[in-house]
């Protein structure tokens, strides 16, 4: 593989010269991998934010890094990225300051918090650690993990001071109590607990078990006496920590409390959920609720007080982070770009604009390619995103999403032209015949529908995709052969079938994967399928008589995605650990390896002019890369 390295020539003047300064200055191109000019996305958040203990700076953890942001102004200030900061599942930060820890797999790793610096590692956990706590004094992290302890350090020595046992699964969360003598963890999976420790000693104080389901977020009161928690039943409880008697539940109508956290008076409690996407704010002493602040479209996954009380700061799925007043229920401000899966990306017949899925709020971006500048965006979907598609002429755009409806937009003015539903889920593939007056698409339902596009009629249903129908399979991919006559469909199995469009009935089956098919594509010309899959290979098809014409040199991992060069002379291909390929097919070989995105690449697509390529990653960012620049040289 060391001859498919990157041979760039001054990338970065280059995509200086191709991008507009002030563009080129954005975050956009932070840790750039080689051959990349720009990111549009700055990850889905995952675990919550964590507050600087001065208040001055917020950490952010995302799919593709750890953001630090200006708290007064919302604005990026770094990206911290690699070994060390991508697989992290665990922050906090000591209360003087000085020192951050951080969770990678079973060991913990002390920080010096401004120089980012290795002053230790905690080692013996033996599983995965998924929270961390200081003592109110600094003097004691305490730590959840996997391996079904808590485990108490010493921070100036690093030595293990004692090791808490009691829980019967992976551990969620661990606090302490303001006043550092009593430490509250949580139970996850199968043990629906909190445990009550002594924090000096060690001991079991007393364990909580009313709760019947998961257990996602706890809080101790203010003065300490009182613990809330909240999770999957909907019902938000407060105990008395001293005895363990149950002294309020609050029932709310809501699904899946994700977080709770006592107001700095503690007079009120603040909760997230998981359904209506508001934050609600409840009297601790009668339980009514006070207020209720909206503005989320997407499910709320935390909550946090800043350091001096004044401020709530909400974290959710639909990419945005939010400031609050509490006590008016104002918004002060909003950070966004954070991203939901890049399931789609495509670019205009006309090579000016790219198609992108990957907003938080299901809405689809239309970006200019040289500036980088959003055009347009297109919403209406009321659920993430999972296919996208230009009919030829460039004046219909398609999109598919997980609730299994599709719309259909005007791509000059965003206008929405037509609904279709017939879809009982998700519509990861989506294909335009080449007059653009047939529309086909493949749902996680396994059936593939044919659409008039003109009216948004039904014309067709083709079921029969898969030989074991009671599997619980999908359609993953299809192309329609520009002939308009032949319809490829990928399925959970192995085999490749091309339908006649016009009798409805299967033509010919491929078969030669020994694995899952989960891409398929036609070359421009309709001549050569190409279909890639679990079995790591691309397989090329002559589409007319099904014979196999060639096998493409192994991949290191399954192939998720295939698109075609304008030229047909190369093929791209999205890999499941986040790789790409381009391939030469007059040689028959891999030319170039892109490394870069972090999760599986669902989608690629080639400029019309062949000279970028922009990738959509699980990652949830999407990448343009410059072919020029990448050797060897691709004219």
């Amino acid at each position: 593989m060391k001859n498919l390295k990157l041979s760039l020539i001054s990338i970065i003047l280059i995509s200086v010269l191709l991008l507009p300064n002030s563009f080129a200055q954005e975050y956009t191109r932070w840790h750039l991998p080689e051959g990349a000019i720009v990111r549009f996305g700055k990850g889905r958040t995952y675990g919550g934010v964590t507050y600087f203990p001065d208040g001055t700076r917020l950490a952010v953890k995302s799919s593709i890094g750890t953001w630090i942001y200006d708290v007064d102004t919302g604005k990026e200030l770094e990206l911290l990225t690699g070994d060390t900061w991508d697989a992290i599942n665990a922050m906090a930060f000591s209360p003087d300051g000085e020192t951050v820890a951080i969770t990678i797999g079973s060991n913990i790793h002390l920080l010096d918090a401004e120089t980012r610096n290795q002053r230790d590692v905690l080692t013996g956990h033996t599983s995965y650690i998924y929270s961390l706590a200081f003592s109110p004094t600094g003097e004691v992290l305490a730590s959840g993990s996997r391996d079904t302890t808590v485990r108490l350090w010493d921070i100036n020595t690093g030595e293990l001071l004692r090791t808490l046992i009691g829980h019967t699964d992976r551990i969620a969360s661990v606090i302490y109590s303001p006043d550092g003598k009593m430490l509250a963890s949580v139970g996850s999976f199968e043990d629906n607990t909190i445990c009550l420790w002594n924090a000096q000693t060690g001991e079991l104080l007393r364990t909580l078990t009313e709760h019947r389901d998961r257990i996602y977020s706890i809080a101790y009161s203010r003065d300490g006496q009182t613990l809330a928690s909240g999770g999957r039943d909907s019902n938000i409880r407060f105990w008395n920590v001293h005895t363990g008697e149950l002294i309020k539940t609050i029932t709310t109508d809501t699904k899946y409390i994700s977080s709770v956290v006592y107001s700095p008076d503690g007079g009120t409690l603040v909760s997230g959920n998981r359904s209506d996407n508001n934050i609600h704010i409840w009297d601790v002493h009668t339980g009514e609720p006070l207020k209720t602040l909206t503005g989320h479209t997407d499910h709320i996954d935390s909550l946090a007080y800043a350091p001096d009380g004044k401020t709530l700061t909400s974290e959710s799925d639909d990419g945005t982070i939010r400031f609050w007043d509490t006590d008016r229920g104002e918004l002060l401000r909003t950070i966004s770009g954070h991203t939901f899966f890049a399931r789609s990306v495509v670019f205009s017949p006309d090579g000016g604009t790219l198609a992108s899925s990957e907003r938080g709020d299901s809405a689809i971006t239309l970006r200019d390619v040289e500036t980088g500048e959003v055009l347009k965006i297109l919403a209406g979907h009321t659920d993430h995103l999972s296919s996208i598609t230009y009919s030829l002429d460039g004046k219909t755009l398609a999109s598919g999403s997980w609730d299994g409806q599709i719309r259909v937009w005007n791509a000059q003015t965003g206008e929405l032209l037509k609904l279709l539903t017939g879809h009982e889920s998700g519509v990861p593939t989506l294909s335009f015949s080449v007059d653009g007056t047939t529309l086909a698409s493949g749902g996680w339902d396994n059936m593939v529908h044919l659409w008039y596009v003109p009216t948004g009629h039904l014309l067709q249903t083709i079921t029969g995709n898969i030989t074991e129908p009671e599997r619980n399979s999908s359609v993953n991919a299809i192309s329609l052969n520009p002939d308009g006559r032949t319809l490829a469909i990928a399925t959970d199995e192995a085999i490749i079938r091309l339908w006649d469009i016009r009798t409805g009935k299967v033509r010919t089956e491929l078969i030669g994967h020994e694995r899952r098919v989960s891409a398929v594509a036609y070359s421009p010309n309709g001549s050569v399928l190409a279909s890639g899959g679990d079995d790591r290979n691309i397989h090329l098809w002559n589409a007319a008589s099904g014979e196999l014409l060639s096998i493409l040199p192994e991949q290191r991992d399954a192939v998720m995605s295939i698109a075609f060069s304008s030229d047909g002379q190369r093929i791209a291909s999205g890999s499941v650990r986040g790789d790409i390929y381009i391939s030469d097919l007059t040689a028959k070989k891999h030319i170039v390896i892109l490394t870069g995105h972090k999760r599986p690449v669902r989608s690629v697509a080639f400029s019309p002019d062949g000279k970028l390529l922009a990738s959509g990653s699980d990652d949830s960012t999407v990448m343009l890369w410059d072919l020029t620049q990448i050797g060897p040289k691709i004219d």
